[in-house]
């Protein structure tokens, strides 16, 4: 299990064993952002002479991400009989989307994951649901799929997206979980869905 804080929010979740936390420090992105693109060059050859352009993309997307607030990532990387297996999970930290009073924060977040479908590159809308997670409570759960294009390159690059927000003391975590193996996604989502089942979610003086 590991354990994580943003300020007064901490959370826990259950990571499999073999999958490697990722060190979210200048370098630590650096080397991430370079295995993901040799990842995806590996799945799409014809992408190898943009890898180094995929790489810089990537590190610039996990900048960002660090300072909207992601606070701790980990992923996994498998060989397979038929290519490569990987995925990765991160959860953030985020300021509640804004909204109207006569507005829930559920219907605003929903509202907000619409207005990305529309601004997205996705192949459709996403899926999303109302969940109950057993020990962090209720819950948006969002099925999408977006596609990444560096600047440059004229090919597409698909990758599936599984993600849960928890709104919680005015603030809205995501465990979002994600994926370059999209013809495995179904798989992928139900690891997905067991690894955010066991969020835990507690603030400064809470009870755990």
């Amino acid at each position: 299990m590991m354990s994580a804080s943003d300020q007064r929010i901490h959370f826990s979740l259950d990571i499999p064993s073999d999958w490697e936390c990722m060190e979210l420090s200048r370098q630590g992105r650096r080397k991430y952002a370079q295995q993901k693109a040799t990842e995806v060059v590996e799945k799409f050859p014809s992408l190898s002479i943009y890898q180094k352009k995929l790489e810089d993309t990537l590190y610039k997307e996990l900048t960002s991400s660090w300072s909207m607030g992601v606070r701790y990532g980990a992923s996994m990387s498998t060989p397979t009989t038929d290519g490569l297996l990987s995925a990765s999970v991160t959860v953030s930290v985020l300021p509640e989307p804004p909204r109207r009073d006569d507005i829930s924060t559920f219907d605003a977040i929903v509202a907000t994951i619409h207005e990305n479908d529309d601004e997205s590159q996705g192949d459709d809308e996403s899926d999303i649901s109302q969940v109950v997670l057993p020990q962090a409570g209720k819950a948006i759960r969002v099925l999408g799929h977006r596609v990444f294009r560096p600047n440059g390159v004229s090919k597409a690059v698909p990758y599936s997206v599984f993600q849960t927000y928890l709104p919680y003391a005015g603030r809205v975590v995501l465990v979002m979980g994600m994926t370059f193996c999209t013809d495995v996604e179904d798989l992928l989502f139900e690891l997905f869905e067991l690894i955010t089942s066991t969020l835990t979610v507690w603030i400064d003086g809470g009870d755990h």
